[in-house]
This record gives structure tokens, C-alpha cells and sequence, in this order.
């Protein structure tokens, strides 16, 4: 009976254990998987995370309670984001509402977020944040599991560095990894960064245990650093080494510090010493992005993130307390870019605390600083024997993070956010001073439930297009649209589009899709107020008014003038290509447009080009005319701009016309000198023609000569060797010093005779010529030289 209840006992404490093994295992490695899935910035993927969470939270769901004053903090911050569903007549009414309500008849909701199906779906995104953070916060957990949670992780990014730079070596990544610089698992390079340079700073925590404790496993962490170094260096971010470098630094500073021996501070001094080295060392591009050498006269106010901060605080002073509602920033942000405007739409604030003050109102970011005071407090006492190090180590980066959210958006990206949140839980003293509570499991356990079926229905939605209410909704529809508009299926599109405004009434791209298929059903009046909305909306792109304009080119062309000029004010330096787009769409579609097109080109001094390259014969010369009485001095024309269009004029103009021009501006002479030559020629000039060549001509790259060979050597081995350039080239050289000018025009004949010769063979016999007098001969060889030259350069 004795021995059945050993065993009996036996086996409930091994399942027990290995049920804790399960559970810290799944903490530790759930923001690891966060990362892996693209940093989970895509909604299939949060999807999963969220999925596993609520998996977590109703099978060990938090017992404790982080106390009175910290539920009462995180509970404020769950009411603020609420407080958007709230009737806005309750609270001030911006002028931008009234604009698009008014001015532009969008019909919004009646609470104070514009967009509350949006704003919901990011609600149970932050539920989940919060859900995180109280799960890891109130672990029970043994200093070995807390340990154990802290090494896992470290040893998850560790391999997941190494993925990552195996992929950058094989010039490949997965599916679901979406990074312009093909490095990392993020969009962003500053959150893969993030992710590195915070697991670095705990990698030396774990190192120094074991060198403390004897144990020479500090070897493997010192080569799990290896790969989280390589990695920072490759993805090129000033971030993760400033982290890597700051965070270092307090950790080995505080060590030392707590030692209070002058070897330990030595050897921590020595230790960031090294770290210091081997980056610069290595650090290559990335140490160039810190623009050290020129870093006095660094402008803040050419800053484009500045230019951003200073436009996100205008719409701050809007809606200082309440905020515009989780998820409307990109939408909104977007009307008030004033110092930014020349730049790329805004998807954020460039700031994690801007993004929270913009859409929750100042009282969130008192709140959450609040939050991280009193869980940050959690770490002390330091006492030898409490993980000490590794506490201080996930508290530093923990910090750290959050003081790089001043200029960076991490914490609103899951990967990054959850990794983050899971060091500073674990930063806290244990064994654990909270009380248990009874509602703290029931209330997770229904928060549970919701995130399981939020998490299931992002996943299925996502991965099956439908057309769930919500931003995943709002991206299905724009998926299928674009299907229905390939397929000539116009009253789909306008279904689903109208369908996806119920749920994201301000967003631009469904009011331009919905309007181009509006104008190919002949609803050209609810186009032109869609179109209207769209630029409304969108006040940067120059795709929005082109796609208008090629939209109603067909039905509306006085419309299009309207939408073109628009189009051409935003181009920017692009305004020559956009230009020459509608220049092409015109000609083939709407011949009544082109009128327009030709009074701007020929008026604007940026696209002349593109217009008169459309050109030719007598259209070309009264068009350079008009362009003349338009601009008889040509003021409004760069340096390269009268090039380009002097070489233009000359190659295809009259030479006659380029000849007047020339004698009423003599300055133009260095522009035109080709057109003039060529009109030289024609009158039989060739002396005149030829010489502006030489006076006005770009210098010839000519092959340097490394040998110092007599004549007779040379002729020897271009005699041995006649299809050799070199040798060719020095003989031609060697003649020209012995005054044979027939025998240099020879060998240069030998070689501007062959197909396949270098251009300069032309250029040198044209020298030979001339130097006979031969004018024509000369020039004609100048001009085989020029036209040689044409195709190397293309």
C-alpha cells in the first residue's frame, strides 16, 4: 500500500514537472516563434501567436495578482482604447471630421472613431499585449525555470540569427519574410535589430553565470553571440548597435560596480573594449549610417523622421487627451503632412510614444510609463542568489527598448513587443511577493476564449480571403477587387469595395478602385466624387490623380486636365516619366487631351524634352519655336537641361534654326556646338566643323601606355600580333613622336576598319586627318567616332 502510493505520488510530481517543462518551454520559445513569423506583422500570422497564447491562458491561466495599484494602471489603459467606441459628440470635434463629413460627404460613424471596426481589431491585438504581460509578470517560477526561460530564448534568436544570415549568404528567405534589404525576418531592418541587439545583452548575462559557477558552458554562449554580432553588422542598423553597445556597457558597469573589485571592472572595461573593436572592425556600412565624420553639421531639421514628428504633434493638438482611436493613424496623419509632405506616405509616427499619444491621448502614455516603473521596481532586491544578473541583464534591455520607442515603432509589432514584454516579466525578484486571487484565472480564462476564437478567425479569414469584419476583411476585399477588375466584373468590384468602406471609411485605395470601375459603368458623377475622396485622402501620391486622369480619359477629358495637373504638382522629380505616360495614353485614346499636354511641355522647362522627342520634322521646329517665344532666354532651363536639349535640337532639329539661335545667344555656343558643327559641315565647313569638335568636344579615354618600346620593337610586334589594340595603340603613339603621320593614319585605319575595334581608333584617325589637313576626312572620322561611341554607352 506504502510502495502504490510512492509511486502514485511519484508520477503526479514527474507529470507535474513535465507539465511546468511545457509550460516554460511555450513562454519562453512563444516570442521566438512571434519573430520567426515574419515578426508577425502580417494578420495570419499575429493569428497564430494569438492562438497560442489563448491556448496558454486556458490551460495556465496567471494565479496571482500584480496588485491593486498595477490592475488599476492596466485596466486604465484597457478603458482608454475603449473610450474610442464612445458617441464623439461627447468630445471635441476636430476640423478634419467636419472636412471629410462635409466637404466630401464620407459618411462616418457616430462614435469617435472613425473607423471602429479597424480600431477593434487592433483592441484585441492590445488585449493580447496586456494578456502577455501578465502572464509572464506573474510566473511562479523556481530560479532554475526562470533561468531556463531566459537561456531558451537567448538560444531561439541565437538560431534564429543564424538562419538569417544563412539565407543572406544563399540569396534566398522564406515566404512569409518580407524585408527590402532581404535580411531578417522583419519589414523594418530597426525592428530585427531591436531583436538582436536586446538577446545580446542577455547572452552575456548567461555567459557570465557559467563563468562564474565554473562551468565552461560560457563557451557555447560566447558562440551564440558570435552569429547575434554577424547579424546586427549585416542588417546594416544603427539601432542594434547602439543598443548592443549601451546595453553592454550598463550591464558590465553594473557588474562591476556590484563586485567592487578593480580586476572584475578591468576585465568588464576590457570585455566592452573588444566588443568596440570588433565592430568597428566590422561594422563596415553599418558604422558609415552613424555619419560620424560629418556629424557637426547634421541638420535634425532636414531629418525626414523629424519632419514627421513635427507634422504627428499638429495632429496631436486635435485630439490631445481622447486620441483618434487604435489603428486610424495612417488614414489621418496623412491630411495634417505639412513639414513631411515631399516625402512617402506615413504608415506611423516614427515613434512609439508619438503612435500611443496620437491614438489613445496623452493619459496612455502617463499610464504605460507608470506601468514600466512599477514592474521595472519589481527587480530589486539584487541580492547574490536570485538571478541578480540575469534579472539586471532583462531589465536593461527591457529599458533600453522602450527608450529606443522615442524614435522607433518595436512595441507595435508582435515579434518585437512580446519579446520585449517577456524580459522585463522576467526581470522581477522571485519567489514571487503577490497574493493569489480567485477572479485573476476566470478572468483569463474568458479572456482565453476570446483571443482563441480572435486568433482562429484571423488565421481562417486570412488564409481563405473572406470577408470578415476588420482590417483582415478590408484586405480580402481589396484582393478580390482587384480579381473582379482584371475579370471586366465592374459591379463586384463595386460590391466589395462599398462593402470594405462600411468598415475602413477612410481608406483611400477603395475609393479609387471603386471609382475606376464607377467610370467604366458610365457612373462618371459618383467616380468624380470617389476620385475627389481619394486625393482627399491620399494628398502625396501622384498615382492617385494619374490613375483619375487615365480613368476618364475616354469619358471626361476636361476632367482630366484637372486630375493630370495634379498628377504633375505631386511627380516631383518624376514629372519628365509621368509626363511621357500621358503623353503615350493621350495619343492612343483621347486626341482632345493633347492640346493640354503640348501647352504644359512646352511651358514647363523640365518636360520640353519628353514632348519634343515625340516629335520630328516640321511639328519638332515649330515646336522649338513656341518653346522659344515661350522662354527666349532659356532661364528657366538648368545647366543640364540646355545640354540635353541642345543635344536633342542638334541630333534630330534644323541646323539652319539651331544656327540663328546660336548667333542671337553666342553664350549658347557650348550647348549647341554640335548642332552648329553639323550645319558647318553641310555648308561644307569642314575645317569649322571640325574644330568645334575639338574646342567643345568631351575628353577621349585613351589606354594608358606601361611600356617604354622603340619604334622598331613596336612595329616587330604589331607584326607578330596585328589584331592586338595595345600594341596596336602604341605603335600609333610611337609614329605620331616620329612625325609618321601616314604610317600612325595607317595603323589607325587597321583597326576604325574592323567591327569589332575600340571607338578611339576613329577619334585617332581623325586626328591623322586633320593633321594632313583633310577636313572632311577628318570630320567624317570624328563623326564614326561619335556614332562607335553611342552604343557603348547605352
Amino acid at each position: 500500500m506504502r510502495n502504490s502510493m510512492q509511486r502514485s505520488q511519484s508520477r503526479e510530481n514527474q507529470n507535474a514537472a513535465t507539465t511546468r517543462w511545457i509550460a516554460n518551454t511555450t513562454v519562453a520559445l512563444l516570442p521566438v516563434l512571434a519573430c520567426f513569423l515574419g515578426g508577425a506583422t502580417q494578420k495570419w500570422e499575429e493569428g497564430l501567436v494569438i492562438t497560442v497564447l489563448a491556448l496558454y491562458l486556458l490551460m495556465r491561466p496567471p494565479r496571482f495578482s500584480l496588485g491593486t495599484l498595477t490592475n488599476i494602471v492596466l485596466l486604465s489603459l484597457f478603458i482608454l482604447t475603449a473610450v474610442a467606441f464612445l458617441p464623439a459628440r461627447w468630445f471635441f470635434q476636430p476640423e478634419w471630421r467636419a472636412a471629410v463629413v462635409n466637404d466630401f460627404g464620407i459618411q462616418l460613424p457616430s462614435t469617435l472613431t472613425p473607423q471602429p471596426w479597424i480600431t477593434l481589431s487592433y483592441l484585441l491585438s492590445f488585449a493580447a499585449g496586456l494578456s502577455w504581460l501578465y502572464v509572464v509578470s506573474t510566473q511562479d517560477l523556481e530560479l532554475h525555470e526562470a533561468r531556463f526561460q531566459l537561456r531558451l530564448f537567448s538560444s531561439g534568436i541565437a538560431v534564429l540569427a543564424a538562419i538569417c544570415i544563412a539565407f543572406y549568404l544563399a540569396h534566398t528567405t522564406l515566404p512569409f519574410w518580407h524585408n527590402e534589404q532581404s535580411f531578417g525576418p522583419f519589414p523594418d531592418r530597426n525592428q530585427t535589430a531591436d531583436l538582436f541587439g536586446l538577446t545580446a545583452i542577455v547572452i552575456l548575462a548567461c555567459a557570465q553565470d557559467d563563468v562564474r559557477k565554473r562551468r565552461k558552458r560560457w563557451i557555447v554562449w560566447i558562440l551564440a553571440l558570435l552569429p547575434i554580432l554577424a547579424a546586427i553588422i549585416l542588417n546594416f542598423s544603427r539601432a542594434g548597435v547602439g543598443i548592443l553597445v549601451a546595453g553592454s556597457a550598463f550591464w558590465l558597469g553594473a557588474f562591476a560596480v556590484r563586485q567592487r573589485s578593480p580586476s572584475r571592472f578591468t576585465l568588464a572595461v576590457s570585455f566592452l573594449l573588444l566588443l568596440l573593436m570588433a565592430l568597428l572592425l566590422l561594422g563596415g556600412q553599418t558604422f558609415e549610417r552613424f555619419h560620424l565624420h560629418d556629424f557637426g553639421s547634421a541638420s535634425v531639421s532636414t531629418d525626414f523622421r523629424w519632419q514627421i514628428f513635427h507634422d504627428t504633434f499638429r495632429l496631436i493638438r486635435n485630439s490631445p487627451w481622447c486620441g483618434i482611436g487604435l489603428g486610424n493613424f495612417e488614414s489621418i496623419f496623412a491630411i495634417f503632412r505639412d513639414a513631411s509632405f515631399s516625402g512617402p506616405r506615413a504608415l506611423h509616427p516614427e515613434s512609439d510614444w508619438l503612435w500611443l499619444w496620437t491614438e489613445l491621448g496623452w493619459p496612455a502614455v502617463v499610464l504605460t510609463i507608470v506601468c514600466i516603473a512599477l514592474l521595472g521596481s519589481r527587480v530589486f532586491p539584487l541580492r547574490v542568489g536570485t538571478n541578480q544578473g540575469y534579472r539586471l541583464a532583462a531589465l536593461i534591455a527591457a529599458l533600453l527598448f522602450a527608450l529606443h520607442g522615442i524614435v522607433d515603432v518595436s512595441a507595435h509589432w508582435v515579434g518585437t513587443a512580446f519579446a520585449a514584454v517577456f524580459l522585463l516579466g522576467l526581470s522581477g525578484h522571485r519567489p514571487l511577493s503577490l497574493k493569489m486571487s480567485k477572479w485573476v484565472p476566470i478572468l483569463f480564462r474568458f479572456v482565453g476564449v476570446v483571443m482563441l476564437v480572435a486568433g482562429l478567425t484571423l488565421v481562417v479569414a486570412t488564409r481563405s480571403e473572406q470577408l470578415f469584419p476588420g482590417s483582415v476583411g478590408v484586405s480580402s476585399a481589396k484582393q478580390l477587387s482587384a480579381v473582379a477588375d482584371r475579370e471586366g466584373n465592374y459591379s463586384e468590384t463595386i460590391a466589395l469595395t462599398t462593402r470594405a468602406l462600411e468598415w475602413a471609411p477612410l481608406d483611400w485605395q477603395l475609393y479609387l478602385t471603386r471609382a475606376i470601375a464607377e467610370v467604366e459603368l458610365k457612373a462618371t458623377s459618383n467616380a468624380v466624387d470617389d476620385f475627389r475622396r481619394a486625393r482627399f485622402l491620399e494628398p502625396i501620391a501622384y498615382e492617385v490623380p494619374l490613375a483619375e486622369g487615365n480613368a476618364l480619359l475616354e469619358y471626361r477629358p476636361t476632367l482630366v486636365v484637372t486630375a493630370w495637373r495634379e498628377a504633375l504638382r505631386r511627380a516631383g522629380p518624376l514629372r519628365p516619366e509621368v509626363y511621357a505616360s500621358m503623353l503615350n495614353d493621350a495619343s492612343l485614346r483621347s486626341p482632345e487631351v493633347s492640346p493640354f499636354l503640348e501647352a504644359i511641355g512646352l511651358s514647363e522647362h523640365d518636360l520640353a524634352l519628353p514632348y519634343l522627342d515625340r516629335l520630328s520634322d516640321a511639328s519638332l521646329n515649330r515646336a522649338l519655336a513656341q518653346l522659344l517665344r515661350n522662354d527666349p532666354n532659356l532661364q528657366s532651363f538648368s545647366e543640364t537641361e540646355k545640354l540635353a536639349l541642345f543635344a536633342f535640337w542638334s541630333e534630330r532639329g534644323d541646323p539652319e534654326e539651331i544656327s540663328r539661335a546660336v548667333e542671337q545667344h553666342p553664350d549658347w555656343l557650348r550647348y549647341a556646338w554640335f548642332g552648329i558643327a553639323k550645319y558647318k559641315a553641310s555648308k561644307n565647313d569642314f575645317r569649322g566643323a571640325y574644330e568645334l569638335t575639338e574646342r567643345y568636344g568631351e575628353p577621349v579615354a585613351l589606354p594608358r601606355v606601361a611600356t617604354n618600346f622603340s619604334l622598331q620593337d613596336l612595329e616587330k610586334r604589331f607584326a607578330d600580333a596585328p589584331h592586338y589594340f595595345g600594341i596596336g595603340y602604341e605603335l600609333y603613339r610611337a609614329q605620331i613622336q616620329n612625325g609618321r603621320v601616314d604610317d600612325a593614319l595607317l595603323t589607325a585605319r587597321h583597326f576604325s576598319q574592323r567591327p569589332n575595334s575600340p571607338a578611339y581608333f576613329h577619334f585617332l584617325e581623325a586626328q591623322c586627318w586633320a593633321e594632313k589637313q583633310n577636313w572632311e576626312r577628318a570630320w567624317n572620322a570624328w563623326q564614326a567616332f561619335k556614332a562607335a561611341q553611342a552604343p557603348a554607352t547605352k
